[in-house]
């Protein structure tokens, strides 16, 4: 009896079991089971994997206390600094919690959630979308709430996630309208409200109503009950107030959250220090308590994370003091500290391009913005500022280093052999005091790392070999030194192990097994080559050719810079010393002219005497010279015969014409001879589209890639870059469509160059295009090889009016041309020019052809 009651009891359970996992019906049973498994199982882990996300996404994410914070810590902005690192799954993990509480366990019927725990469920929706910067999607689940629960505890909630993602998107003033007119009620919590007038004080910053932003703000923070929040308001406050001009109220912000103390996140309280000693008067600031507080920040280890942001304040001082080598090292401490804080590498990179620029070492500055670029989103205002400036350096940064350079090679060939041994022996000696001095330097930290591993106890009462980490580094080094880079394996000490790309090993890769010269090639006299006087001086050229040519290079580089200081960054000085140096090394004389020309134009803005004595110099030796006579008359034009420009412009027409075989050899004859290196670029490219024309694919895209490498940041520089990653694949996939029924071609093959019966028939071509231009018939002669060239009629509109032409040309009397074209449609045409494949097509035409004959 009693089995046969504890089945029916069991039966019983099971049908209320399904009945309570029904969402179909509304009992009290259906609303505790669902509310409670989505309460306490899916909505709980996954509020704790949207916790965890929060957390990581604070431990991750670095302000950028350079500009305003935002009054949430949320993933950067498009426009932002990049953070290298990968959306958080806890997000997604949350998201799909809610999405399974959704599906699962909502119990909508008749128009009416009878689960209470959906709109717990949707607001997480929201939120893990929201963090995850998908903000259509989050928006779409606030509105679900707002729609569908207006008598839920999270309606308020809500409606100021809304908000926020409206700011998100950008409908800044969208945002502000609503949160003002849901400000209005007061029946909201002070935690919720707190948040709204926080983000409609983000409204407004985003909208740049800084003064209108401090005062739901203040609100903000007197209403948080959040000690991190009220920081970050307060925070922000002094930002604003410092921005808007209120010194005195921004200090006493910086200051509260100083005496927060410990109860505030450290970066807050460091960036704080920055703040308050940013909105003093730096006249009246005591710089040795200033050192005095800042060195104590460093000296706490609590602080050690932060040191990069201590050491970029200092840096600050100092350069704003203008004590220039206690700010670059400052700058460079705080670059050595950071670790994953984009913000501040840019920063610290920024101030020390900016301080070099300053002092006019451009050189080093353009090397900083590099580095400064690199770290930026590409497409922020402040990367193309910077870009810009950026460029300006570029063509300074190659033609300092080729005066460097060359001019410290010439001045070796210019040295008696005794002098010239003398100048290589000091060099030595500078070198081996310079390795002597790292040597001392690594055996020292070698000596600390020892000294650490033993006070740690790492085998410090063992004899052991290894166990003794002085030794042991110290052991790697030589081992180094003699054998250089080997990989870990069998034969080690074979050839083939050494590494490429150690420079100092590439002659200690003899193994002791090698039988042949080992007398001679002791890995030891690797060593010495750099000690090895002979070395060098085998090094210094000897070939006239190659000493011209260098000082051709160094000539044109001291012309160019005196250009470029003058013309684009208006340091005038800097321009007459350069083009001056020039003068004085015996140039050639294509420079001779036109330096005195800018020497003049300069001194006229900074010493007039000069100018004149420049001017009577170009009267007594240049009388004749085109400079000359612009200086003497206003109205003259600056037009010399043989400029790059006009040489230029006579060459590209010839390209137009279709004279490619004298365009390639024009271009060739000439580049080697242009002074002016602003212009090269200009006639590589145009040899490079020569050279695809009458070459073909491969050799076009050789061409473009060289025009790329050698001139990367000319404007021709970027086209050839777009026609190797855009234009050349299109080509390449292009093949013929032998489509003859529109846009046809007739191509009249001849050889070239061109006999006397090939010129009547391209004047015959010609003159009967000129009858027909009305109709849209055009002639051109293109050159197909450097012995094959093609007539060319263009704008027939299909095969029919082609051989209605043809045949008019053929019994015509005033043309009578016998020979037979080929049709061809523009686009196949394209390909044939471009992949130089010309018999190939005329076999795809071939049975066309012998129908044709038939």
């Amino acid at each position: 009896m009693k089995k046969h009651i504890n089945k029916y009891f069991a039966v019983i359970a099971v049908v209320m079991f399904l009945i309570a996992c029904s969402t179909k019906k509304n009992t009290a049973m259906t609303r505790a089971y669902h509310s409670t498994t989505t309460k306490y199982n899916i909505l709980y882990n996954g509020q704790l994997a949207y916790d965890e996300g929060i957390e990581t996404l604070k431990t991750k994410y670095h302000d950028d206390f350079n500009n305003i914070l935002t009054v949430e810590r949320i993933q950067p902005e498009k426009d932002a600094v990049i953070v290298q690192q990968e959306r958080d799954p806890n997000f997604q993990r949350a998201e799909e919690k809610a999405v399974k509480a959704a599906h699962l366990h909502s119990i909508y019927i008749s128009g009416k959630e009878h689960n209470p725990q959906m709109d717990e469920a949707y607001m997480l929706l929201g939120k893990s979308r929201y963090h995850d910067n998908r903000y259509v999607p989050a928006l779409e689940a606030f509105n679900y709430i707002l729609l569908k629960y207006p008598d839920s505890d999270l309606f308020y909630d809500a409606q100021v996630w809304k908000e926020k993602t409206n700011l998100r998107l950008e409908y800044y003033n969208v945002a502000i309208k609503n949160l003002k007119k849901l400000l209005r009620d007061d029946k909201f919590k002070n935690q919720t409200k707190s948040e709204a007038l926080a983000t409609l004080a983000q409204g407004y910053i985003y909208s740049d109503y800084l003064d209108s932003a401090k005062i739901p703000l203040k609100e903000a923070i007197e209403l948080t009950n959040n000690l991190d929040e009220r920081a970050r308001y307060t925070y922000i406050l002094g930002q604003l107030n410092s921005k808007t001009g209120d010194k005195e109220a921004a200090i006493a912000n910086f200051q509260r959250i100083i005496d927060y103390n410990h109860k505030v996140p450290r970066s807050y309280l460091i960036n704080a220090y920055a703040g308050k000693f940013s909105n003093q008067d730096f006249k009246t600031v005591d710089t040795l308590v200033f050192l005095k507080e800042y060195n104590k920040l460093l000296k706490d280890r609590e602080n050690r994370a932060y040191q990069d942001v201590i050491y970029n304040q200092m840096g600050t001082l100092y350069d704003l003091y203008g004590v220039s080598p206690k700010a670059i090292e400052n700058y460079n401490k705080s670059l050595s500290k950071i670790k994953d804080n984009n913000y501040l590498k840019v920063s610290n990179y920024r101030s020390l391009a900016d301080l070099y620029y300053k002092q006019k070492v451009y050189e080093m500055a353009g090397k900083y913005y590099d580095s400064t670029m690199v770290n930026m989103n590409p497409e922020s205002r402040e990367y193309l500022t910077i870009k810009h400036k950026r460029n300006n350096l570029i063509d300074i940064v190659k033609f300092e280093a080729i005066i460097k350079e060359n001019d410290s090679i010439l001045y070796l060939v210019g040295l008696s052999p005794d002098a010239r041994k003398a100048q290589v022996d000091k060099f030595i000696e500078e070198r081996k005091i310079a390795d002597a001095k790292q040597e001392a330097k690594e055996k020292a930290a070698n000596a600390k790392v020892g000294s650490s591993a033993s006070t740690l106890g790492l085998g410090g009462n063992s004899n052991f070999y290894f166990y003794s980490q002085n030794t042991v580094a110290s052991a790697k080094q030589d081992f180094k030194k003699k054998w250089g880079d080997r990989a870990l394996t069998d034969n080690w000490r074979l050839k083939s192990m050494a590494s490429s790309s150690s420079n100092t090993n590439s002659n200690s890769d003899l193994a002791e097994n090698n039988s042949e010269g080992t007398e001679n090639k002791n890995p030891e006299n690797l060593e010495d080559m750099r000690y090895n006087s002979n070395f060098f001086l085998s090094q210094i050229p000897t070939d006239p050719a190659d000493i011209k040519d260098m000082k051709k290079d160094r000539d044109n580089a001291y012309y160019q810079l005196g250009l470029i200081y003058s013309d684009r960054l208006q340091e005038y000085q800097i321009a007459a010393d350069r083009l001056e140096k020039l003068l004085t090394l015996n140039p050639n004389p294509e420079l001779i002219e036109p330096t005195k020309y800018h020497l003049y134009k300069i001194y006229s803005k900074l010493n007039p005497a000069k100018a004149e004595l420049v001017l009577n110099d170009l009267k007594t030796n240049h009388p004749n010279s085109q400079y000359t006579k612009v200086l003497l008359d206003p109205n003259a034009k600056l037009e010399l015969e043989n400029s790059p420009i006009q040489e230029y412009e006579r060459i590209y027409a010839l390209y137009k014409n279709g004279a490619l075989y004298e365009t390639l050899e024009l271009l060739e004859d000439r580049i080697p001879k242009i002074m002016n290196d602003g212009i090269v670029s200009k006639y590589e490219y145009l040899k490079a589209m020569t050279i695809g024309r009458l070459n073909g694919l491969e050799d076009y895209k050789k061409a473009m890639n060289y025009v790329l490498q050698t001139y990367p940041n000319s404007k021709e520089a970027a086209e050839a870059k777009r026609i190797l990653n855009v234009e050349i694949p299109m080509l390449l996939q292009k093949s013929f469509k032998n489509d003859l029924s529109r846009n046809i071609k007739m191509i009249y093959e001849v050889d070239y160059p061109l006999s006397e019966e090939s010129i009547e028939l391209r004047n015959k071509l010609q003159r009967y295009a000129n009858d027909r231009a009305h109709t849209g018939v055009k002639f051109s002669a293109d050159m197909y090889s450097k012995n094959k060239m093609f007539f060319v009629l263009h704008g027939v509109k299909s095969g029919n009016i082609a051989k209605s032409a043809q045949m008019y040309l053929e019994i015509s009397n005033d043309y009578g041309i016998k020979k037979t074209p080929t049709l061809i449609s523009s686009e196949d045409y394209g390909v044939v020019l471009i992949k130089k494949n010309w018999d190939e097509y005329l076999k795809t035409q071939l049975p066309s052809k012998q129908n044709n004959e038939q």
